[in-house]
């Protein structure tokens, strides 16, 4: 019972209390009178807001909460009557803005207003498009965006009405969009062909600079090789040239320049060579050295991971059937040569020349030269041969040759 009386009492409290704040507040807000009916503006229009004071003779304070930050303004007297104007950057920025009427720290009146943009002013367009590189076949696309504003770079309202026009090849398209939370897009697919596509916007009599996108080709899909060369021996100094046919992608499209073309090429001992190329036009070329020894490749062209060629084989002959060779100075000097091409020419400088030298079976020493003037010169020192028989596998061009077994009588 005793809890019963006491929440009453509280209730009655709280009551008179509430009575009390409301008339206070009935009071602060009879004080002032806004005389400014205006809940809408244009930006770029000069904005004030004018109280009219009735009972209360003291200096009150605007803080304004707009989308540029925060401020507290100080009123003007005119006529008697309290003038807040806002600063100029604020009045040329669309938005909602909220206000309160401050009082010795405290707001007596509350209230907002709206600031659309400006029709007036001329219309400025902001365009976006991108990616501004995309594949053709109509699976990429570029996406137009378009931010329409006033003079003050404010966007414009919703639903106005943007002109897109693009062009590719001999075919223009239009359409009208309209704007949806400040912008207007549309997403421009890649057509078939490669090319150029040209896009422009148009807003209230204003106009957008061209802008474009490049339509690429797509991938490659397979495609054919070739070869060529001056003759069909093993001389180790011409080169065998290759070529692919045009490379397209699966619309007709050249794929385009610099795409990359590998040459694998596999030889009669599995050895795997390596040559590439970029594409001009379309076509890749390459070349790859002429064996120094009777040879079969077999090559195929990738573009890696992506398209592949047919596979062609190469033969290459033998320049000589053969080789002479003569030792001098008690064994110790070994001059191969001259070695005669398939004219009976004088096979070009730079041709490989090893000697293996045996001793009871072994190879004991590697010697390699390369021909000047169709010959090589050896010379079979102590620090190579030890004391005994020893013998000399001369190779070159894919023919070997073995001394008979010679005596180091140097060291006996």
């Amino acid at each position: 019972m005793i809890n019963r009386k006491r929440n009453i009492l509280f209730i009655i409290f709280a009551l008179f209390l509430f009575a009390f704040a409301t008339r206070k507040e009935v009071t602060r807000l009879e004080s002032f009178v806004l005389v400014t009916k205006l809940k809408e503006f244009t930006a770029g229009t000069p904005i004030k807001l004018e109280f009219q004071p009735k009972s209360n003779n003291e200096k009150p304070q605007l803080f304004i909460i707009h989308s540029y930050g925060k401020t507290l303004l100080e009123a003007s007297i005119e006529k008697g009557n309290y003038v807040f104007s806002l600063p100029e950057n604020y009045c040329e920025k669309t938005g909602r803005v909220s206000w309160f009427l401050i009082l010795k720290n405290e707001s007596i009146v509350s209230g907002s207003f709206q600031i659309h943009p400006n029709r007036n002013t001329k219309t400025v367009l902001e365009n976006y498009l991108g990616p501004r590189k995309i594949m053709a076949g109509g699976k990429e696309f570029s996406m137009m965006v378009v931010v329409p504003t006033d003079g003050f770079d404010n966007p414009k309202e919703s639903n106005t009405t943007v002109k897109l026009q693009y062009q590719f090849l001999q075919k223009v398209s239009s359409l009208d969009l309209r704007t949806n939370n400040f912008i207007a897009w549309y997403n421009i697919y890649s057509p078939d062909k490669a090319g150029k596509i040209l896009v422009s916007t148009e807003c209230e009599n204003t106009v957008s600079k061209e802008i474009e996108t490049e339509v690429y080709p797509n991938i490659a899909t397979d495609f054919s090789i070739n070869y060529s060369r001056n003759h069909e021996f093993a001389d180790g100094n011409q080169l065998t040239r290759f070529s692919t046919s045009i490379i397209r992608d699966q619309f007709g499209n050249v794929v385009s320049d610099g795409t990359l073309v590998y040459f694998i090429i596999r030889t009669k001992e599995n050895m795997l060579l390596k040559t590439f190329g970029a594409t001009i036009n379309g076509i890749a070329s390459a070349q790859i050295l002429h064996p120094d020894h009777q040879d079969s490749y077999q090559v195929n062209a990738y573009v890696m991971g992506i398209a592949e060629s047919n596979s062609i084989t190469i033969n290459y002959k033998p320049v000589t059937a053969s080789f002479d060779y003569t030792l001098t100075h008690n064994n110790r000097t070994l001059r191969v040569g001259p070695i005669k091409s398939f004219m009976n020419q004088l096979v070009p400088d730079g041709i490989n020349v090893v000697v293996n030298v045996f001793q009871e079976n072994k190879i004991v020493a590697t010697l390699e030269k390369e021909t000047s003037k169709g010959m090589a010169f050896f010379e079979i020192s102590d620090d190579i041969v030890a004391a005994g028989n020893f013998q000399l596998e001369i190779k070159t061009l894919g023919i070997s040759k073995k001394t008979p077994i010679l005596r180091n009588d140097h060291q006996q």
